[in-house]
């Protein structure tokens, strides 16, 4: 399923989290990391100048810090027995990022929720944010508190619960594949969530919300049933729940209950309010989440 995987990186502390996952990921899947730097030629990154710079004016020292960067994880990955390739582009990230996806087939992109601090940390988070929302592979974000190296070590990747939230759509569908793949290769089981949100639906003339709640659970016990069906197929053990509530809020509560190590999610659900309602619901899952949310937007 994994044959590229892409990790963005500023050189901080913070990508640390998405380095380590993705390198997991490349020996399961046994596919290649690519390290890439952006020199951030935009106004905004570079602190607030007024005026712009040539490509030739950047600083040495910005090129040579996104080399070094880079280099550090291709040398972790080599000991690993993950082969690795690296470059540093200049340019808007956002933009370089979408770019280097295309002109090297990757097909999952790795990336830290959170940069330096301050103005930083709010401008890679809003770079996570537009990767996310228009890339069309797979984007695994990892939401990277700062901790102490020396009280707090890295701990390793560990797999062994993947969840999965789901309406029936074509994008959470797309999500399920990958929550199953991923369950599999890595022996892990598989949840599977449906939320019922009543103010997601309009309520219809002459049905009670006692109706429409009944015909919403029939929907979410047929959607999952479906997912255990592929689970089954994919000898993957699996474990299905209705629960009612705002979505966002139901699927934290249900990752923290039961102490998930992943959840995928689909960025779009089925058409017009419904498809904002999970592009927000998916959004905010991301900000608050604490463990790896993995985001896919297309079905193929």
């Amino acid at each position: 399923m994994y044959d590229h995987i892409l990790v963005p990186t500023d050189g901080s502390d913070h990508v640390e989290p998405a380095v380590e996952y993705a390198l997991d990921l490349a020996q399961h899947y046994d596919c290649t990391v690519h390290a890439l730097h952006v020199v951030d030629s935009s106004p905004v990154e570079r602190k607030l100048e007024l005026t712009a710079l040539d490509d030739e004016s950047l600083p040495e020292s910005w090129h040579a810090a996104g080399d070094d960067a880079t280099q550090r994880i291709a040398d972790r990955a080599i000991n690993r027995g993950v082969q690795a390739k690296t470059e540093v582009r200049r340019g808007i990230p956002a933009r370089e990022i979408a770019s280097y996806v295309d002109d090297n087939d990757i097909d999952l992109v790795s990336m830290g929720t959170r940069g330096h601090t301050g103005l930083d940390r709010l401008l890679l988070g809003s770079v996570t944010t537009r990767i996310v929302r228009t890339l069309d592979v797979p984007v695994l974000c990892v939401n990277a508190r700062k901790t102490d190296p020396a009280t707090e070590p890295q701990q390793p990747v560990q797999f062994d619960d993947v969840l999965v939230p789901t309406d029936g759509s074509k994008p959470a569908q797309a999500a399920v594949a990958r929550a199953v793949d991923i369950a599999r290769t890595y022996g892990a089981t598989l949840h599977g969530l449906y939320v019922v949100d009543r103010r997601a639906y309009a309520s219809r003339p002459g049905s009670t919300w006692t109706d429409l709640q009944q015909v919403l659970e029939d929907h979410g016990t047929n959607v999952l049933e479906e997912l255990e069906s592929k689970a089954e197929e994919a000898n993957v053990p699996a474990v299905t729940e209705v629960r009612h509530g705002v979505p966002h809020r139901a699927i934290q509560e249900y990752a923290a209950d039961t102490d998930v190590d992943l959840i995928v999610m689909g960025t779009h659900g089925r058409s017009g309010l419904s498809r904002q309602l999970i592009g927000s619901v998916t959004e905010r899952v991301l900000r608050s989440s604490d463990v790896p949310v993995l985001t896919t937007r297309r079905s193929g």
